[in-house]
């Protein structure tokens, strides 16, 4: 499905990850010119642990221009989705 029948923007792109404590979780991706420009956890199941991880990893991840970020201590299989889901729509990202 391409990005205008989403509702989204061009640039926009939505990745899938799964974390084995809350299960579905969806970044909604920012992307232009090679570059990550925002990042933002859309849809996730995740318990007052993941929250540090929900919170803090989009950042980390914006800033360093890459889902090659190391994870949040305490929150292991929230950081695992959140990078997993980024790196799903930063492969889409790059095929168009």
């Amino acid at each position: 499905m391409d990005n205008k029948m989403r509702g989204i923007e061009r640039t926009q792109y939505i990745g899938n990850g799964f974390s084995a404590y809350g299960g579905e979780l969806k970044v909604l991706l920012t992307y232009q010119d090679d570059k990550i420009l925002d990042l933002q956890v859309i849809k996730h199941h995740e318990s007052e642990m993941g929250k540090w991880a929900l919170d803090e990893l989009p950042g980390k991840i914006i800033a360093a221009n890459s889902a090659d970020v190391d994870g949040i201590t305490g929150a292991s299989a929230t950081s695992r989705a959140i990078k997993e889901a980024t790196r799903d729509a930063l492969q889409q990202a790059q095929q168009n």
